[in-house]
């Protein structure tokens, strides 16, 4: 039945860096790693967040700020728990009931429609409204340490026993912004996010996630989403898909075997630079630059791996 959809519409939103301290991240990013950050504002759920724009998408940093809140309890345990970074990512879509209906009948498991609101400094409310696939696969729901055992085909059933369902690799979110891509596109403007970033980064190029087994994690993809696989050039370390543009990686763990928590998730985002040396040698500056000048590592960008092709 998948098979015969047509490929999901949609376009890569942002990736979701989950930080300790919103200001300490907003300072590495913009001093540490010259990218133009603007703050994005606060949340009735507890948090708050700061934002770094490559046009339309963008690097969302988002932190607890008030841990009473229900609702946070979520970002507390996996920063608690797995530490400073990407705990998942979010999917664009001009009409979410479409979406979800692409999902029913290509039989992949999902959440409720949630709305959202943020209130940026300026006072300013951002609404959107949301749903969560493959959700048993989530930090909104699940522990790192359950999320690190998802995303593997399921074993041989018993004899006499029904065939075990697999349990999902990790999804995006899908999100429905009011106002669709225009209103986005004009309010991104309006904040001063397109300012020129400091070190001469410019576009995104591909978002990584790892995942226990690429080519099950692709066929899931693609029974959900439908978006074509690409050539990829990993040499068997994973499988592209083509995002609207947006080269989205689905690679294996580093030691091809298990995968530890925080388990499969986002890990990283390629950027391209207006002159490579020029933002190398803004990174080695500051001593924000890997030893092999491909980028940033996750440990200097708050669990965020930065590669510089």
């Amino acid at each position: 039945m998948s098979a015969t959809l047509p490929a999901m519409a949609a376009r890569f939103d942002h990736i979701v860096v989950a930080v300790k301290d919103l200001h300490k991240a907003v300072e590495t990013y913009r001093t540490g790693l010259g990218l133009t950050v603007v703050p994005g504002g606060e949340h009735p759920a507890g948090t708050h967040n700061a934002l770094v724009h490559f046009g339309i998408h963008y690097v969302e940093l988002l932190a607890v700020r008030d841990p009473s809140v229900p609702q946070v309890s979520w970002l507390k345990e996996w920063i608690s728990t797995a530490g400073e970074n990407p705990p998942t990512y979010a999917v664009a879509v001009d009409d979410l009931e479409a979406a979800i209906d692409h999902l029913d009948r290509a039989d992949v498991p999902h959440g409720e429609i949630e709305s959202g609101e943020r209130i940026t400094p300026h006072g300013v409310t951002l609404r959107w409204r949301s749903v969560v696939v493959a959700p048993d696969s989530t930090p909104r729901t699940q522990s790192p340490a359950v999320i690190a055992a998802s995303g593997r085909p399921p074993p041989l059933p018993h004899r006499g026993q029904p065939v075990p369902k697999p349990i999902w690799p990790p999804m995006p979110f899908l999100i429905e912004w009011e106002g669709g891509d225009a209103g986005r596109s004009a309010e991104v403007e309006r904040i001063g996010a397109l300012a020129p970033h400091p070190a001469g980064w410019q576009e995104l190029l591909s978002v990584s996630v790892l995942v226990a087994d690429p080519e099950f994690a692709a066929k899931c993809y693609q029974q959900a989403f439908g978006w074509p696989r690409i050539p990829d050039g990993l040499a068997g370390r994973g499988v592209v898909l083509d995002l609207a543009g947006i080269r989205l990686e689905l690679i294996a763990p580093p030691s091809g075997g298990r995968v530890l928590p925080p388990g499969p998730r986002p890990t990283a985002i390629a950027l391209q630079a207006r002159n490579r040396q020029e933002t190398l040698d803004y990174l080695r500056e500051r001593g924000t630059a890997d030893g092999a000048g491909r980028g940033v590592t996750p440990a200097r960008a708050h669990g965020l791996r930065i590669a510089l092709p």
